[in-house]
Order: C-alpha cells, then structure tokens, then sequence
C-alpha cells in the first residue's frame, strides 16, 4: 500500500478531562462513531484587483479551523460519548483535549468545546444516532504516520 494512503477503519478519537493535557491512562476513547468529520484547515481568500493592470487574482488571508462533526451510533453506555454528552452541557469557554490516532499511528491533538449533543434521525432503515460538533483552537499538532 502507498504511503499515507489506508482505510479509516481503526482510526481512534479520544477526549480527555478538562484542563491540561491528560496523562496516557486519562484518555477516553469514543465508541461507535460512524464519521469522523474534517479538521483541515482552510484559508479564506484575499482579492486584489488592479485597474493598471487589469489583473485581478487572490491572496491567501485569515486561516480557519472548522469544527469536527461527528456522528456516532448512539451508544448510551459508551464512555466515550458519556464523557462527549458531559463536555457538551459544560460551561462556555470549557476546554477539553482531544486526539486522534490513524491506524497507521499518525495523529492530532487538540483543545477544543463541544457545540451541542443530540439525537439525529433518518428513515426506516438506519440506526438511531447522535452528533455533536467539537471546536479546534488553533494549532492542533498533527503527526503523520509510518
């Protein structure tokens, strides 16, 4: 298999207590998630026009971090989404660590609130799930894997 191509099956998502960074064993990993999300970062666009030249083209401007939307089957015995449910009904401006491991142990930390915490319906046919959207301040660190 190429380099940094691979499944997303066996990627981990943990959230840790409020505060600092947790020691290995306060990690809590998150169960039963159906999609992970995007935390790539993204750059809004300058644009410059020039009437001299007649030229117009853009720059790069402000970078930005969209929240990770995550959806899980809802598991109500679930740590992870216990811990998930818990973050969500904390006060605004609580932090919470998160982290994520690839199955080829890349990673990305971050600090981060939880927006929200419900339940998401579809039709006859699909399991009964939840989501929430999670906050990344910037920098997250990201590692790449072997």
């Amino acid at each position: 298999m190429t380099a940094g191509v691979g499944p997303v099956a066996s990627t981990k998502f943990y959230i840790g207590p409020a505060g600092s960074p947790p020691s290995p064993d306060l990690w809590v990993e998150v169960g039963d998630i159906s999609n992970l999300g995007d935390i790539s970062q993204q750059f809004a666009q300058v644009s410059v026009s020039s009437i001299g030249s007649g030229d117009e083209y853009q720059l790069k401007g402000t970078r930005s971090y969209p929240n990770l939307e995550l959806t899980m089957n809802r598991n109500d015995v679930d740590v992870g989404q216990i811990a998930l449910k818990a973050a969500a009904a904390a006060i605004r401006g609580t932090l919470y660590p998160f982290r994520i491991v690839d199955y080829d142990g890349g990673t990305a930390v971050w600090t981060g609130e939880v927006f929200g915490y419900g339940p998401s319906y579809g039709d006859n046919n699909t399991l009964r799930t939840v989501k929430t959207s999670v906050s990344i301040r910037p920098p997250p660190t990201i590692t790449l894997g072997t």
